[in-house]
């Protein structure tokens, strides 16, 4: 089973018109449970390296967050871009040397209120706010990708037959007050884009980000992709490490 831990951006609450922040952002990190006490470890001992302690005790901050430690903000403020750059490139070695794959979908804000003004959208119009499509888009490319995985390990006969094994299933793992409810899972489910997504779990895992290795990986994977969005033609390095060491596998737009 993967545990699928969710990050997030570009949340900006009922204000959907930052332009600073035009695109909202889910990723979905990919963690075999076979693999979740290792990448535990790893995360733990850089963190005693870079802080001295673990996260949450004396000395260390509670919870690393992308836009501090990317801009020199909060806990970070003293540190040089240098030791910064460190700590970003240890955390994101954990996946890179997993090649843990990381599902990401996005919408772009501006385009959801355009269409919500003209009205002649069904599908948009059923939506308050951009995390209602963003929500849909991103289990459906969780079940995609699931979908990929367990065809990949059919054999000719099975293929044949039509028999589709169910070898690979996920649980969403998100964090407590972020914008994934708990009903979004069995709405999409009831969905017809979701009537097919066998390999999903029916539930959500709420877990406090403080106590989650997997959600502020994928906090921070989150936080690079918006930064790449408005200028994907522009150098990213960070966003560009993790698409070319197979990380970041497919990004998912909301079609407006």
């Amino acid at each position: 089973m993967f545990l699928t831990y969710v990050g997030e951006s570009g949340l900006t609450g009922t204000t959907v018109n930052d332009p600073s922040q035009g695109h909202q952002i889910y990723t979905g990190l990919f963690i075999h449970e076979s693999q979740s006490i290792s990448v535990n470890g790893e995360f733990n001992a850089l963190c005693r390296r870079h802080f001295g302690a673990p996260l949450g005790e004396e000395g260390a901050p509670s919870v690393i967050r992308p836009v501090d430690l990317y801009q020199g903000l909060g806990y970070f403020s003293s540190w040089t871009p240098a030791k910064r750059n460190e700590l970003m490139q240890d955390c994101l070695g954990i996946m890179i040397r997993r090649e843990t794959p990381v599902i990401t979908a996005y919408i772009n804000k501006q385009e959801f209120i355009d269409a919500r003004a003209a009205g002649n959208d069904d599908y948009i119009n059923r939506w308050d706010t951009p995390t209602g499509p963003l929500v849909n888009k991103f289990f459906f490319a969780i079940g995609m990708f699931l979908d990929e995985l367990n065809m990949s390990s059919l054999s000719g006969d099975d293929i044949m037959d039509g028999t589709v094994p169910i070898a690979n299933h996920s649980l969403v793992i998100a964090q407590n007050g972020a914008s994934l409810e708990a009903k979004f899972m069995a709405e999409f489910l009831r969905s017809d884009e979701g009537m097919d997504a066998t390999g999903l779990i029916d539930d959500i895992c709420f877990v406090e980000s403080a106590r989650s290795v997997g959600n502020q990986l994928s906090n921070l994977v989150a936080y690079f992709v918006r930064r790449w969005l408005p200028n994907p033609d522009r150098p990213h390095p960070y966003f560009d490490g993790l698409r070319n060491n197979k990380v970041i596998q497919v990004i998912y737009p909301v079609t407006i």
